[in-house]
């Protein structure tokens, strides 16, 4: 593995170079399988542009925002998963791309920008969070799309705790103790989930008393984890309520102020921590790369997940707007189908390299799950539905198959030994 500033990055190179525009889940599976297939007579050489050193697992923020786990568990260092690879990495960030041109140019955005030619391009820049207008909400709620953000929320819990301590009155302390999150979809019922088994531990251990805690999830459906089964969001509703989290379905928020989320229909909840976990939209800055996006903002791609109408480039992940062809509906942003996406691609630029026809993508999703707190789970696999420790242990699988599938078997069993660590 080679890293290069922007300059040598746009250097003439006398191979077929393949671009991959980010390093998520997507772009690191890409470099990945396309570095371990490709031989010398290809003639290929591979450039990943990414601006950070390391991909963010989103999918395990919940254990560094409220523990256990160190930062470092979410981050996954491209020069390690590189180093045995022909994968050039150049740390810049995409700020246009030039389909008639076949270039990209790369730079700070305020910044010089600089051409990067390419044989063939891929993108997979991802997707940001997405906060709606409602009044006070991005003033006073945290995100949860970043370690940066996961480590801002633990900031904030634990100034409440330092607040708290000092409070004689216990409405006041009950107030200051109030924490909230919006979204019932996977992400935020992590984030929730993990607060309500982690926080009053924390909170022991701090000399305060758990009785003071609030936990609150809002969702403006009539129901959280609405991919999931009827019977699975049972099971969900029951383990938050285990875990004594109020739960506010059926209204939307309607304003924010500090300390105070104020719904629809008339309710307010304290929320002296808010989390927003309601929802994604795609790279904004895709929609000015002069190719055709669906409503949503998402590039809209062929089987072969090529952006329609240009056949030297690929889009895959939550950029992309890929249609299942079974039933014609995009599909939606998952990891698992942004790794297979990638996949494929790969393989497709390797048929193309040697003088192979194409061939389609073939969207299977296998399961789902969701974990609340860090020892329960809910979820399926292959049309079976399961809870508590089994569905907790298939999430853990997933994060094994993944880390071997990009890392080897040296990268698996360092991450596992962490992950072990952490149910001690």
């Amino acid at each position: 593995m080679e890293s290069r500033t922007a300059s040598a990055c746009t250097q003439p190179s006398t191979k077929r170079r393949v671009v991959i525009a980010g390093g998520g889940y997507a772009g690191t599976t890409l470099a990945v399988r396309l570095g371990k297939a490709l031989r010398d007579e290809d003639d290929v050489e591979i450039l990943l542009i990414e601006p950070n050193p390391c991909q963010q697992a989103l999918s395990e923020l919940d254990l560094v925002a409220v523990g256990p786990a160190r930062a470092e568990f979410c981050e996954l260092w491209l020069p390690t998963l590189f180093k045995d690879l022909p994968v050039t990495v150049c740390y810049n960030r995409v700020h246009e791309v030039k389909p008639n041109d076949h270039v990209l140019t790369v730079g700070p955005r305020n910044g010089p920008h600089e051409d990067v030619p390419y044989w063939r391009l891929v993108l997979a820049t991802g997707a940001i969070a997405f906060v709606p207008p409602v009044p006070g909400l991005a003033e006073h709620a945290v995100t949860m799309w970043s370690v940066a953000d996961a480590q801002e929320l633990q900031r904030r819990i634990e100034a409440q705790f330092r607040a708290a301590a000092m409070i004689a009155d216990r409405d006041a302390r009950v107030k200051a103790l109030s924490f909230v999150v919006i979204g019932g979809g996977a992400t935020g019922i992590e984030i929730v989930g993990t607060l309500g088994q982690m926080l009053p531990k924390r909170m022991l251990d701090a000399g305060l008393d758990p009785a003071d805690l609030r936990i609150s999830v809002i969702e403006g459906r009539p129901d959280v984890l609405y991919d999931l089964s009827d019977a699975l969001r049972k099971r969900a509703r029951k383990r938050l309520e285990h875990l004594g989290i109020t739960l506010y379905t059926g209204s939307m928020v309607s304003a924010v102020e500090e300390g105070l989320v104020r719904l629809a229909d008339g309710t307010e909840v304290n929320a002296s921590v808010l989390v927003f976990c309601g929802g994604a939209k795609a790279d904004p800055d895709a929609i000015s790369w002069s190719m055709e996006a669906d409503p949503s903002g998402r590039l809209v791609v062929d089987e072969t997940c090529r952006a329609v109408g240009h056949e030297d480039i690929y889009a895959t992940g939550d950029v992309a707007a890929f249609r299942d062809p079974k039933n014609g509906r995009t599909l939606p942003m998952l990891a698992q189908f942004a790794i297979r996406e990638s996949e494929h691609t790969a393989d497709n630029i390797v048929r193309e390299a040697r003088g192979q026809a194409l061939t389609p993508f073939i969207p299977h999703m296998h399961g789902e799950f969701v974990s609340i707190g860090p020892s329960y789970g809910v979820g399926w696999a292959f049309k079976v539905n399961l809870a508590g420790l089994p569905a907790i242990v298939m999430k853990r699988l997933t994060y094994l198959m993944y880390w071997f599938s990009v890392g080897g078997i040296k990268l698996t069993w360092k991450r596992t030994r962490e992950m072990l660590s952490m149910q001690r």
